[in-house]
């Protein structure tokens, strides 16, 4: 039976950079995904910040394109926000994971692909895994000292039959699309959002650029169990709608489809470990619930797991206690005002209020907004909150005066 000292299972970001830093200092890793390859659920990382590539050591081979503009959409308005330099990125997400899996493999750490977790279990003071080879239907079995979860919102480890906690779901469907030159130089460098129910009822639409021709349009609804917000179609309906509006182009080719649920826990009530396993990314609700950015948050989370797996292995100390309250000092106080607007604004019925806090957003500097949208900073996030029930205020006044 091979023996490793930690076994990652989830080949995403989180796990991808939690395997990478550890087999960085030496550590002997295996980190398993369930997909033959990364071309599979290719997902969009929407956007990020300029500063993840330094902060985590990523070559610019990674992105998949620079945006210096950022575009929002209600059902019958608009506004654009320039900059004279990129103010965000794109990731490839083929390409992250690829690279941190190569990264691993050049530290001597193991990467099984094709692989699926079946259990583990505790044999005099041992940690045994159980993996599932997908095409032979081979079960093997491994050693491990640490066992990391980190298959999302599945939570497949660590939560495996236990019940849910109370959560923020978000469910979307995506396209990569290959379009004339023409089309793709129109969101070349735009991060373009599209909200109100004309593009997405109790969610939103949106169009980012990848390499030349390439971009990845895609609709998501939050607490898609839910009709907080009336809404009868399909999510192809209001996709193929954004493409015929947006893209007004038959030649359009779709290279990839795919589609993903999200499951935020509020508060982040999640179980971080248990005795010698953790959870990281989605499995302890690293996404930002408000934007649904995840990838950067999902990296951060691997490497604050890979620096306390490090300490247990050599030794220094003998639980994880101190992992979830480094998480929460990371995301806790920001999510939480996040949390407060989602449940706001994607539950809000009235379109034209929705247009309103486009209004409202159209009061912030390109600068206040990157604080709303990527650090969830509360001066950005109250600016735009007092805007908007200032607006909302005038309307329902010119409201009642229009009945009177």
């Amino acid at each position: 039976m091979k023996q490793f000292d930690a076994i990652i299972i989830g080949a995403g970001p989180a796990g991808g950079e939690c395997a990478r830093a550890l087999s960085k200092i030496g550590h002997n890793v295996l980190l398993v995904e369930k997909e033959k390859d990364f071309s599979a659920r290719d997902f969009s990382s929407g956007g990020s910040t300029l500063e993840v590539l330094k902060d985590f050591d990523l070559p610019e081979s990674v992105v998949g394109a620079y945006c210096r503009k950022i575009q929002i959409a209600s059902s019958d308005d608009q506004h654009c926000w320039k900059g004279s330099e990129p103010v965000a990125l794109v990731l490839d997400f083929q390409k992250l994971r690829t690279y941190l899996a190569e990264e691993i493999t050049n530290h001597q750490g193991q990467v099984l692909l094709g692989w699926t977790y079946k259990g583990h279990e505790k044999k005099d003071g041992v940690t045994i895994v159980s993996l599932k080879n997908g095409s032979s239907g081979v079960i093997q079995t491994f050693q491990t000292r640490v066992l990391v979860d980190a298959t999302g919102s599945e939570r497949k480890v660590l939560e495996k039959g236990k019940s849910k906690q109370e959560a923020i779901v978000g469910t979307g469907i995506e396209f990569l699309v290959e379009v004339p030159e023409h089309i793709y130089q129109i969101y070349a460098e735009t991060l373009a959002f599209y909200i109100g129910q004309k593009w997405m009822p109790q969610g939103y639409a949106w169009i980012f650029p990848m390499k030349p021709n390439h971009l990845k349009v895609g609709v998501g609804r939050n607490f898609p169990q839910e009709k907080a917000v009336p809404h009868e179609k399909s999510f192809r309906y209001y996709l193929d709608h954004l493409i015929a509006t947006c893209l007004k182009t038959s030649d359009l080719l779709i290279l990839d489809q795919h589609g993903k649920t999200i499951s935020y826990t509020l508060r982040q009530h999640d179980r971080y470990f248990d005795q010698n396993i953790l959870a990281i990314g989605d499995a302890v609700s690293t996404v930002n619930p408000l934007t649904f950015e995840g990838i950067r948050h999902a990296l951060k989370s691997g490497r604050i797991a890979a620096a306390q797996i490090k300490r247990f292995l050599n030794g220094r100390s003998r639980s994880f206690q101190a992992y979830p309250s480094e998480m929460r000092r990371y995301s806790g106080f920001h999510w939480m005002i996040s949390e407060r607007l989602t449940l706001k604004i994607y539950r809000q019925a009235d379109d034209e209020k929705v247009s309103l806090m486009l209004q409202a957003l159209k009061r912030l500097s390109l600068k206040e907004l990157k604080g709303l949208v990527f650090y969830y900073q509360l001066n950005a996030a109250m600016k735009f909150y007092i805007a908007y029930l200032t607006l909302l205020a005038k309307h329902a006044f010119r409201r009642s005066k229009r009945r009177g």
